[in-house]
């Protein structure tokens, strides 16, 4: 497991830095990370799951999570019929490994423009590669691939026929391989296939650009679903049989003989469902919860940005040290009976933060930190004609009690407006645009750590990544400082 320098009891992620380590190959650079995970046998491009809150995961981000690799999880504060409207949301939708899906009106840029507007395109649409045209014409004239590692550190006003990749040489020969309008679907699909292309123009008899096909060569689009530990069994029915890839128990406290019970009767029922058990903060939880069978855990008790659990009932723990303790007897227990991935769940507000959480956990679950997008459920709140800010509010908020009167994920019982039963908030979070590149920043931030860590991929930096205790005046020192910054 990876090496902390200095006590981790009662601490956060930001009470950590990463030490940088070499890499055994030299060639390693951060393009060539792979942040690729396997969660108890479902493979995730990605170590990231939207969290089950009604203002976090709705349609939109569930399709745009499992587009992206990665996993959404469909709130069980949500009737079973609205959760399945969000699962077969996704299935309907996906495009499996080996097929093909054809843009007919993608985002593009003319010759004449500038790097600095196509990586605004970049930003703002997600895309990673954006076709260039000429304006007179509408000829096609080459494509522009982003590299960030790259793209990044050059001048924005080079113009983007310097960094593109040309369709024709100076001699008016073509040196990019293209598809065109009179090949079928079927020539189109061997083509990619052939060559082991993810995409392709396709042009018109005029050389114009006419599509983008692309061929997917990723693993399925994943989706996950919450329960209950109360009046479970319906709700797991609807799920699994709609398509869900993972269940989870969300109950604050997991540590209860009512999970443990769920995880026995739901893996005597579904043999071929993994399922996660959260939330817990200690050791002796993981172990009574493997040893009942569960699939993964998922860790964090009161550091969610809208929780209020350890204000209100002082009941909890600090997020990294718990996942620390979790994750230690994770590693004694693979050593004698089976790997249980553990998920962190709360307290993350920066990338830093989710770097910081995987050199320990598996995965990391997230709800501001998706919540922030477009797509989310979140209310969009707007000034002077645009979005700023999305409203969202925790599941054990008075908000939340109003929307659905249902409150059993906490285990305080209900009493009028008794002050312990609400253990949430609700409040603005800043809005951060579109999912896809927001989450093109993530990525980008968790392979420059494991880069600068000397990590080739996730299961590596779990092993070897050092991190370091920070002082209070290290803290301080640790982000910009003693200036008034303006830019």
């Amino acid at each position: 497991m990876a090496t902390i320098f200095g006590e981790y009891f009662g601490t956060t992620f930001d009470d950590f830095l990463i030490h940088p380590g070499r890499p055994e190959e030299d060639d390693l650079i951060p393009d060539s990370v792979n942040l690729s995970s396997d969660i108890c046998g479902i493979r995730l491009g990605a170590p990231f799951f939207t969290a089950a809150m009604r203002s976090i995961t709705g349609n939109e981000l569930a399709y745009a999570a499992g587009k992206g690799k990665m996993m959404a999880v469909a709130p069980r504060g949500l009737t079973p019929e609205r959760q399945v409207e969000i699962v077969r949301f996704v299935r309907d939708r996906e495009i499996k490994p080996g097929e093909i899906e054809s843009e007919t009106d993608p985002e593009i840029v003319y010759e004449n423009d500038t790097l600095g507007t196509v990586l605004m395109k970049t930003r703002e649409f997600g895309h990673s590669n954006i076709p260039v045209k000429r304006k007179q014409t509408a000829e096609f004239v080459g494509m522009f691939a982003y590299k960030p590692s790259k793209h990044d550190l050059m001048d924005p006003r080079t113009l983007i026929t310097e960094v593109m990749m040309p369709f024709k040489n100076a001699a008016g020969s073509s040196v990019m391989e293209v598809c065109h309008e009179n090949m079928s679907d079927q020539e189109i699909d061997d083509f990619l296939r052939e060559r082991e292309y993810r995409f392709t123009p396709v042009l018109d008899s005029q050389g114009r650009l006419s599509r983008l096909v692309f061929m997917q060569r990723n693993e399925a689009y994943k989706i996950g679903a919450a329960i209950s530990t109360k009046d479970w069994e319906r709700r797991a029915d609807m799920l699994v049989e709609a398509g869900a890839d993972m269940i989870f128990i969300d109950t604050s406290d997991a540590y209860t003989s009512f999970s443990r019970d769920v995880v026995q009767e739901f893996k005597k029922r579904f043999t071929e469902i993994p399922i996660c058990a959260g939330n817990i903060v200690t050791p002796e939880a993981f172990e009574y919860l493997a040893l009942a069978g569960v699939d993964a855990v998922k860790v964090g008790m009161g550091p969610g940005s809208i929780c209020s659990t350890n204000e209100v009932l002082g009941v909890g723990a600090p997020p990294f040290s718990a996942i620390v303790r979790v994750c230690e007897k994770r590693d004694s227990y693979a050593e004698k009976e089976r790997y249980v991935p553990v998920i962190a769940d709360g307290g993350i507000k920066t990338t830093a933060n989710i770097n910081v959480a995987l050199t320990h956990a598996d995965g990391v679950m997230g709800g501001s930190m998706f919540g922030c997008f477009e797509e989310s459920a979140g209310q969009k709140v707007m000034k002077d004609g645009r979005v700023v800010a999305v409203r969202i509010y925790g599941e054990a908020s008075k908000e939340s009690f109003r929307t659905s009167g249902d409150m059993d994920r906490y285990t305080t019982p209900l009493d009028g407006d008794s002050l312990t039963t609400f253990q949430g908030v609700s409040g603005l979070i800043p809005y951060k645009g579109r999912f896809k590149p927001g989450m093109e920043v993530y990525m980008k931030t968790l392979r420059e750590a494991l880069y600068h860590a000397g990590c080739a991929n996730l299961g590596e930096y779990r092993k070897l990544a050092v991190l370091e205790r920070l002082s209070e005046n290290a803290r301080e020192v640790a982000k910009p400082h003693g200036i008034q910054i303006v830019e």
